[in-house]
């Protein structure tokens, strides 16, 4: 899942979304250096990446991009699942999408000093290209995807992707809110665990 979702699958809890928003550059057993509430969830991030990468729906969504896209396919289908969850927000959350972005991006401020460097740089670019409201419109993810494009090292055709997005956008949203609540339940379950 991408970083809305991550997000919102910390439950309004901050020290569940610090960890959470860590467990994008923090690895192997580097999640030990963090207080105990952080630590769950840098570890949170990695269940609902796990659960996520093997869920037989999710999979489904990643074909559709297949001939196109690849090995990258995983990373489109994070980026519209984050579409699907902001369009379909009010059905999941009480409060407004952009009072929910500007909580986050408060957050992650006031936080940035226990960030490591590569998470403040990445925060940087978060918040100067109001990443969340790009992931709000296809044009915002293909965007997003022309970015990503420029920075991995290997030849991709992530810069023509809206196109199979809008093709198969009807199935897409079918298979995010099937997936979707049960991410949800296997979230609060794991916090529960812990």
């Amino acid at each position: 899942m991408n970083l809305v979702a991550h997000q919102y699958l910390s439950f309004n809890n901050p020290s569940l979304q610090l960890g959470n928003f860590l467990g994008e550059v923090v690895k192997g057993n580097k999640y030990n250096d963090y207080p105990d509430d952080i630590k769950l969830g840098i570890l949170l991030h990695r269940e609902i990446d796990s659960f996520t990468d093997s869920h037989d729906v999710v999979k489904r969504s990643s074909t559709y991009f297949h001939s196109t896209q690849h090995k990258y396919s995983p990373i489109v289908v994070d980026l519209v699942y984050d579409y699907f969850l902001i369009k379909h927000w009010r059905k999941y959350h009480p409060t407004s999408f952009q009072l929910f972005k500007e909580n986050c991006y408060e957050l992650f401020s006031y936080n940035t000093e226990n960030f490591p460097t590569n998470l403040q740089e990445m925060l940087n670019h978060l918040l100067k290209n109001d990443w969340f409201e790009n992931y709000s419109t296809i044009e915002g993810i293909q965007k997003t995807l022309t970015g990503i494009s420029k920075r991995v090292n290997f030849d991709n055709n992530l810069t023509n992707t809206a196109s199979t997005i809008y093709q198969y956008e009807t199935e897409l949203e079918k298979d995010f809110l099937q997936f979707f609540p049960e991410l949800v339940q296997f979230s609060k379950d794991f916090i529960q665990s812990k």
